[in-house]
């Protein structure tokens, strides 16, 4: 199986050659992009998909830049439009639930959790998979629990190798 894993700092952060060895797993995260930047991305051709799933986790950065709950799913329902378009007939796409953070104010957990639940809702419109990572990694307040972050945002390794047992664990 080949998997190509797009999204921002915090899938760019995930080390995929660590974490699934030997496995064609490809790691398209680049640090402070938005959805409509990764979406701009892919429109000048820098995604060109041979892989049979995808996994998709966009939108965190869009919560520090003042996007509009609307936008932010209005870019992420073309990008899979755009990845269907680029991709073999059959690849199999999952929606990555966005993470909660760790007092991060311009990240507000309670607009991540609404957002989750328009991704999923898309998810269901779409006929994709939800992958929803976001319970595993919440404290008692709703928060990014301490021992999976160093920044309050970005997750560190024992908070990967939880994505990882996930990924695994699919069907």
């Amino acid at each position: 199986m080949k998997a190509i894993f797009i999204g921002d700092s915090i899938t760019e952060g995930f080390d995929l050659e660590k974490h699934f060895p030997g496995r064609e797993f490809i790691n398209h995260g680049i640090s402070g992009f938005s959805s409509a930047e990764v979406l701009d991305a892919i429109h000048a051709g820098w995604f060109k998909n041979q892989a049979d799933v995808v996994f998709l986790c966009v939108g965190t950065n869009d919560l520090a830049r003042d996007y509009d709950e609307a936008e932010t799913m209005e870019n992420i329902r073309k990008l899979v439009g755009k990845i269907r378009e680029f991709s073999p007939e059959g690849v199999k796409i999952y929606l990555t639930s966005l993470f909660p953070t760790r007092h991060n104010p311009p990240r507000k957990n309670p607009v991540i959790n609404q957002l989750n639940l328009e991704i999923h809702k898309l998810a269901v419109e779409e006929n994709i998979q939800y992958l929803h990572l976001n319970p595993f990694f919440k404290d008692e307040n709703g928060q990014l629990k301490r021992v999976f972050t160093e920044d309050g945002l970005h997750l560190n390794d024992l908070a990967y190798s939880i994505w990882k047992e996930k990924i695994i664990n699919l069907k």
